[in-house]
């Protein structure tokens, strides 16, 4: 089913050991004015009472591709404040700068499917910073800092991070997982990373997990589908302009591993 908001990029099924990350530590400046304007559209946000943000380090994608067998990444830097200033600026920092003038930051989403056959989504918050009350799957961002092994990214051990701090599951919980593509939100040019995550859980149990979330109040309610092709597909058309870009790209991919 095509979505405008949204392009598949890669599709897949990579384990960690066939995702390699080349990281470039130098961080992605807005140039000329767009910089003295990003910082004057973080201030205002702040002005606005928005005051729950905070700029922390993000990865931003420079270049991907999908050779021999493996899939590479190269990430380099930018932060959040400039995330946001590229997302309600997106044509402006395109027509200006090109495809690759908007700061790209990597989203990473977690397609999760519980012992008991739902695939969990969530509603988001009022008040985050990007798709406000948006039908999303759980996911974040990779930071550079936070996320790094060996001073490297891992955006594994990323997604992990996310699980725990949004729902409560733990890593010893996760058994081999994979990530399953590369889409795109074409609304922001902003590249997303998705993962097919088994748990061992049925979903009450992960609901009930989800309740003790350090980051649980990102979202407002915990939601399943079934993981069937015609439920699935039910659930896009019934909440079509309610599902993030993001969460499209996720869906999609995730038909496409299992062979729908």
């Amino acid at each position: 089913m095509p979505h405008n908001s949204f392009c598949v990029h890669l599709s897949g099924s990579w384990p960690r050991s066939r995702v390699q990350i080349e990281y470039q530590p130098a961080e992605y400046i807005l140039p000329g004015e767009f910089s003295r304007r990003t910082v004057e559209f973080w201030e205002q946000l702040i002005a606005g009472g928005r005051r729950h943000l905070f700029n922390g380090a993000l990865c931003r994608l420079e270049n991907f591709r999908e050779h021999g067998g493996i899939l590479q990444l190269t990430l380099s830097r930018t932060c959040y404040r400039d995330l946001l200033f590229s997302n309600a600026h997106t044509q402006e920092l395109v027509a200006s700068l090109g495809e690759t003038g908007p700061v790209r930051a990597l989203g990473i989403s977690a397609i999760i499917e519980t012992a008991d056959g739902y695939l969990p989504f969530i509603r988001r918050s009022e008040h985050v910073g990007e798709a406000p009350g948006g039908l999303d799957v759980i996911g974040g961002h990779v930071h550079p800092d936070e996320h790094a092994r060996r001073g490297v990214p891992d955006v594994f051990f990323a997604i992990q991070d996310e699980m725990q701090t949004e729902a409560d599951i733990a890593a010893d919980l996760l058994g081999d997982f994979i990530c399953c593509g590369l889409a795109e939100n074409r609304l922001h040019r902003k590249p997303e990373l998705a993962f097919f995550v088994p748990l061992p859980l049925t979903l009450p149990e992960l609901r009930q997990l989800s309740q003790n979330a350090r980051e649980g109040d990102e979202y407002t309610e915990l939601l399943a589908v079934r993981a069937d092709k015609a439920d699935l597909q039910k659930f896009i058309l019934e909440h079509y302009s309610s599902i993030t870009p993001a969460k499209h790209g996720c869906l999609q991919l995730y038909m496409r591993l299992q062979g729908w």
